[in-house]
């Protein structure tokens, strides 16, 4: 049994992700393909345009057999963080064969030659670094401008989103020495940021349209199908700036000593946060208050993420210390079962769809049992306030929804 692995979040689906999932299946002829998806707010720090398992249900009818969330500690990291939890799953299956990723290069040989700089960190490399975080460049840039010092030719692949996630996959797969085989294709159509509306548009463009009220394209009919159903039952779309008056007041309530208690609060932005909580009247405003050369609008949105849920600084220590410590079944597709055994059967951490397993599990599996409770806490935690922005006002036990299949 062959199996495909793949690091999705499908926010939403659209033709560049069948694009991506086709090409993957036809780069390494998998029996199966199980995919790890974000759950309710994704890597960008953002909350995602409509939930976990309706989007679970696009993978499926795209031609994924399983789907498993990432544990929200991981999802909403920057891209080690979050290499660190998506990768640590497919590798705890022991099943999956080969990992597939898009890329603005398509150079593996580049991506894993990064990767491994990174991973082993040479002297020069370690000296470097240090030089370029002195100069008060933000950790990405002086990594990069450290590796452009030893690798200049393959450097200029650390300049883009999908790159630097691949790169971070490989980092991760070469730290758990993992067996599974590393590949990536070209991606397609518009770039990762781009807001314009094209025939193969970039999820962020998708968004857009939908938060505008415009018309989009670009999607498979059955993603058309999933979204206007969502929200006709009052399921979305959830927006960032939705979140934004609920943030305001819980930064103004924590101040900067509460916020400096918080994962991802140093380098002074905690002040920051709190002046511009003050005076911002929207999100727009809060997020040009406080950008600045070190701290972009997404790294500035993961914070606000941080803070909405009191991220905990040792909880994310611990996490990607030890990695995730329950694969959570979103769905599946019929015929798919006998990957679902395999997986089952072998991967090092346990199974669950309903939180009767989740308790059995932590008695019949070798793992940190506080630390997947605290991971557990942190999900359901996401999920109940993520339902507080469907117009239902529904905050049902995440634990109540079906897998989809």
């Amino acid at each position: 049994m062959k199996v495909l692995g793949i690091i999705v979040e499908y926010n939403p689906f659209h033709n560049g992700h069948l694009y991506h999932l086709k090409n993957a299946i036809s780069l390494v002829k998998p029996d199966f393909v199980v995919a790890v998806m974000s759950g309710n707010f994704v890597q960008r720090g953002e909350p995602a345009i409509i939930d976990k398992f309706a989007r679970a249900e696009m993978a499926l009818r795209a031609g994924v057999d399983a789907i498993f969330e990432i544990p929200s500690i991981y999802a909403f990291q920057d891209a080690s963080g979050f290499a660190t939890g998506a990768v640590g799953l497919l590798n705890s299956m022991n099943v999956v064969d080969d990992l597939v990723f898009g890329s603005e290069s398509n150079d593996i040989e580049s991506i894993s030659e990064i990767a491994s700089v990174i991973v082993e960190e040479p002297e020069e490399f370690k000296k470097r670094l240090k030089e370029h975080l002195k100069k008060g460049l933000s950790f990405p840039n002086a990594r990069r401008f450290a590796i452009s010092g030893m690798l200049e030719e393959k450097s200029d692949n650390m300049r883009y989103s999908n790159n630097i996630l691949g790169i971070e996959y490989i980092v991760a797969l070469q730290k758990l020495r993992s067996r599974i085989k590393p590949h990536t294709i070209k991606r397609i159509g518009s770039d990762y940021n781009d807001e314009r509306m094209s025939e193969i548009p970039s999820a962020t463009a998708i968004r857009k349209a939908i938060f505008q009220g415009s018309g989009i394209r670009g999607l498979p009919d059955f993603s058309f199908e999933i979204l206007r159903r969502e929200f006709e039952e009052g399921r979305g779309p959830v927006f960032p700036e939705d979140l934004f008056d609920f943030l305001r007041k819980k930064v103004l309530i924590l101040e900067r000593e509460g916020l400096e208690g918080i994962y991802g609060f140093n380098e002074g932005i905690a002040e920051r946060f709190f002046i511009s909580a003050c005076k911002s009247a929207n999100l727009k405003e809060f997020l040009e208050s406080v950008k600045t050369k070190r701290f972009t609008f997404t790294r500035i949105k993961r914070r606000m993420i941080y803070a909405i849920f009191d991220v905990d600084r040792e909880l994310v220590l611990r996490s990607n210390d030890h990695g995730p410590q329950y694969l959570r079944l979103l769905g599946f597709r019929h015929g798919s079962r006998e990957v679902l055994r395999a997986i089952s059967d072998r991967s090092s951490i346990p199974v669950i769809s309903n939180m009767s397993g989740f308790k059995n599990a932590l008695k019949s599996k070798g793992i940190d049992v506080a630390l997947a409770q605290d991971q557990m806490k942190y999900d359901l935690k996401v999920s109940n306030f993520y339902r507080l922005y469907f117009k239902s006002q529904n905050c049902e036990d995440d634990f109540r929804k079906p897998v989809v299949i």
